[in-house]
């Protein structure tokens, strides 16, 4: 395991816990899968009374991490139509303060399915990067030659290159988010735009549910509410930064399965749902922001 102090203010002086860690004994029952059914594991987390982050005490280590990740299962094909409209809403939204549609990169780009909605929106270099196998795996051949199997690491890229860097979900999952948020403004171009998704510590069902909210779980080791995801890109020079409620659209059963409800009601709910929706999709805001800032 490794220590962790606030990112924010750089000390632990003021944390104090809030949730003691709750983890798997054993090695083979730590699933790191993206959107996986809750399964109540979390580190110890605690909270700075100074700028009031939720960061995890101790993590587990960068290689371990990284390897678990590698593994992890590609298992939301179901919900791809959903998040590509999701996703590709907030590209729509800041098409007017983009420069030029050139040079587009996503961090934890899944089996890339955004790299197909931003081709389709008009960008001409468009690169992802996913340290899952198998999501890679099952990538459209559109667009499969344009993910890199990797973590980032902003050595690998140009600096003052691209005009837009997009991730969803995985601002949670870095190891030491200053460092990467200092790559992510190397990176960029002057004036370049970065757009993030992420979950909301301090809406109003993660304050009800707290650590039985789904986003209280074992790959988070930071997770924001509007003020501290400002905080956090202030403090690495970012500006012209706007956050925002975001509309996410799912299947019904998406929902039900992310809903801590006990098993005896959520399962006829579930089978109830496929022939009244069919696996429409529902947009609903439950609980995450969208930000995006300059350079």
């Amino acid at each position: 395991m490794q220590a962790k102090i606030c990112p924010i203010c750089e000390t632990n002086t003021y944390s104090k816990i809030v949730y003691k860690e709750k983890l798997p004994k054993k090695r083979e029952n730590i699933n790191f899968s993206g959107r996986k059914n809750p399964d109540g594991y979390h580190y110890e987390m605690q909270r700075c009374r100074n700028c009031s982050l939720l960061y995890a005490s101790s993590i587990y280590d960068v290689e371990f991490t990284n390897q678990l990740y590698n593994k992890s299962n590609f298992t939301y094909n179901l919900e791809l139509e959903g998040l590509k409209k999701t996703y590709g809403n907030c590209l729509t939204k800041i098409e007017n303060i983009v420069q030029s549609k050139e040079n587009f990169l996503e961090i934890g780009c899944g089996n890339g399915f955004l790299l197909e909605v931003a081709i389709k929106m008009g960008w001409k270099n468009v690169t992802g990067i996913e340290p899952s196998f198998e999501a890679i795996s099952l990538a459209n051949e559109m667009v499969k030659n344009k993910i890199i199997h990797s973590t980032f690491e902003s050595k690998n890229f140009k600096n003052n290159y691209y005009n837009l860097i997009f991730f969803a979900m995985l601002i949670e999952h870095v190891p030491d988010i200053n460092k990467f948020l200092s790559g992510i403004y190397d990176i960029l171009k002057p004036g370049g735009i970065v757009v993030v998704i992420s979950h909301n510590e301090r809406h109003f069902l993660s304050r009800l549910l707290k650590n039985k909210h789904p986003i209280i779980n074992d790959e988070h080791n930071y997770i924001f509410g509007n003020k501290t995801l400002e905080k956090i890109f202030i403090k690495n020079k970012f500006r012209n930064i706007t956050i925002e409620n975001l509309k996410n659209y799912y299947p019904i059963s998406y929902w039900l399965k992310m809903a801590p409800l006990p098993k005896i009601v959520n399962s006829p709910l579930k089978f109830i749902s496929k022939f009244l929706f069919k696996n429409k999709n529902i947009g609903i805001k439950a609980g995450n922001l969208f930000l995006s800032a300059k350079k």
